[in-house]
């Protein structure tokens, strides 16, 4: 995964890091309006063009409050390269930075464009309060170094301003003190708290290095983030608490809905890049476990669309995994309730037909705990659970959602809500209201092509010549993975 998303250049790289003792903070005198020559008209176009930074730089609360009401933007760069907060921070403005952190929402480890940090300001101008509020925000990188990889009591001990024996003392007791935790959730509903030793710097390899699995575990799976109607694998290097902070913008540029409904949470789940000749001949228990938990979720959530048969199977091997073996005393008829159903069947079949299906349930359920040739042993039940899963053809499948539109008549369209699945198979379309398959192309049997403005994209189907459109913010998205994924089936399974 060595793309890259985006380029910044940085005009300062090459000139060495910022000298806070020098020339490198922007002349103060610009705030300060005077009107005696002609050489201030920069300045005072800087004051006018930055209105945040001048108030943060000056500590007016009042003005800097009023704008942020107005939603000025706390992370632009000013001519200088510099965000509000890190004027606030190197002038020692208390009620300022603590403003723009708390009212604004600003990012504690936002950097300018020297590539130095609001600790670093703070701590260059030996501000202890800022420091310390600073250094009580939940995500707080403390371990943060700059350009010439200087920490922030490298800075402060270097310049010596104001209290910076005091400023000192609190960056080396921080050293010490216990990291803030992210929650990594499994699809059980399980979770494992994970330190976070740079506050929202830290990385998805990072986050994974502390679940604290096996190295043949990890390769297996990787962080996702998630809200209800949205659901993101991230990449190695990403910054998962970037991604919750900024959740609403992420998901009003990939949806149509409302991102105030929308809470985001962190998940340990299947990497969608995982071969299918890999995960057959997984071994270790815990990886199984976890392959499993999802599996059976999206089994229950409908997203797994089979035969009766093949329903009926899964269901039964549930039935083993959750209450053991068969008894023809406990597990009568009127045992599987709609209570005890839906911990076994798609939700999509709940009332249509999973109620005629309880004998059949039944029957293989007792001939699966009566058969000799099957290990009762749990990790081996849910080997065989998974293994049903593989021959479905969503198993294992990274969903999008979109829309597309059907002559429902001459005259009219129709418009059908759709789930994209991509997996290492292939495409598939489900309906998003009843779970069908509407669609499933293996790669090799179709082409693709991205609309325009990423807001659709086209696939074609080479058997039967049929085109269609899919219309979503997430075409893009959509269309990277089938590009990463295609190609990485092995020639055998082609004809599967």
């Amino acid at each position: 995964s060595s793309q890259v998303d985006k380029v910044v250049i940085n005009p300062y790289f090459g000139l060495g890091a910022p000298d806070y003792s020098k020339i490198q903070i922007p002349k103060r005198e610009k705030w300060q309006r005077s009107m005696c020559s002609v050489t201030e008209d920069k300045e005072h176009q800087w004051v006018d063009d930055f209105p945040l930074h001048r108030s943060a730089c000056e500590g007016d609360s009042d003005l800097l409050s009023h704008l942020l009401d107005k939603k000025f933007s706390v992370n632009q760069l000013d001519s200088d390269h510099w965000a509000p907060i890190h004027y606030a921070c190197w002038y020692g403005k208390f009620e300022a930075t603590r403003m723009l952190l708390e009212k604004g929402k600003c990012n504690p480890n936002l950097l300018n464009g020297q590539l130095s940090s609001p600790l670093h300001f703070a701590a260059g101008g030996g501000h202890a309060e800022i420091v310390q509020i600073l250094l009580n925000h939940p995500e707080i990188d403390r371990h943060i170094t700059d350009q010439q990889g200087r920490s922030p009591l490298n800075v402060c001990e270097e310049n010596k301003q104001n209290e910076w024996e005091e400023t000192a003392k609190l960056l080396k007791e921080a050293i010490n003190k216990p990291y803030e935790k992210a929650r990594i959730y499994r699809m059980d509903g399980s979770y494992r708290s994970v330190e976070l030793k740079h506050g929202n710097n830290t990385t998805v390899q990072q986050i994974m290095e502390g679940m604290r699995l096996s190295q043949e575990t990890q390769q297996y799976f990787t962080i996702w983030i998630c809200s209800e109607n949205l659901s993101l694998q991230l990449k190695p290097y990403h910054k998962p608490l970037q991604h919750i902070r900024d959740w609403p913008e992420i998901f009003t540029e990939l949806t149509s809905l409302d991102p105030q409904r929308e809470t985001s949470q962190l998940f340990l789940r299947r990497d969608v890049r995982l071969p299918l000749e890999i995960e057959k001949k997984i071994e270790d228990p815990l990886a199984i476990l976890i392959l499993f938990d999802e599996a059976r979720y999206n089994l229950l959530k409908g997203f797994y669309t089979s035969p009766d048969a093949k329903l009926i199977t899964l269901a039964s091997l549930l039935l083993q995994i959750v209450y053991g073996n068969y008894e023809s005393k406990k597990h009568k008829q009127g045992f599987l309730n709609e209570e005890n159903l839906k911990s076994i069947v798609p939700i999509t079949k709940l009332k249509s037909k999973a109620p005629h299906w309880t004998n059949r349930i039944l029957h293989e359920y007792k001939n699966l705990s009566t058969s000799e040739g099957v290990s009762k042993e749990m990790h081996h039940l849910q080997r065989m659970f998974l293994q049903n899963c593989w021959e479905i053809p969503t198993y294992g499948a990274a969903f999008f959602t979109g829309q597309i539109f059907t002559k429902a008549s001459s005259s009219s369209h129709k418009v059908i809500k759709v789930y994209v699945g991509v997996n290492v198979k292939g495409l598939h379309l489900l309906n998003m209201e009843t779970k069908a398959l509407l669609l499933s192309l293996k790669y090799g049997c179709f082409t693709w092509q991205l609309g325009d403005g990423d807001t659709c994209f086209q696939i074609h189907s080479l058997e039967n010549k049929m085109s269609f459109i899919v219309h979503t913010k997430q075409a893009g998205l959509v269309i990277k993975l089938l590009m990463k994924l295609n190609g990485q089936l092995m020639p055998s399974e082609r004809n599967e």
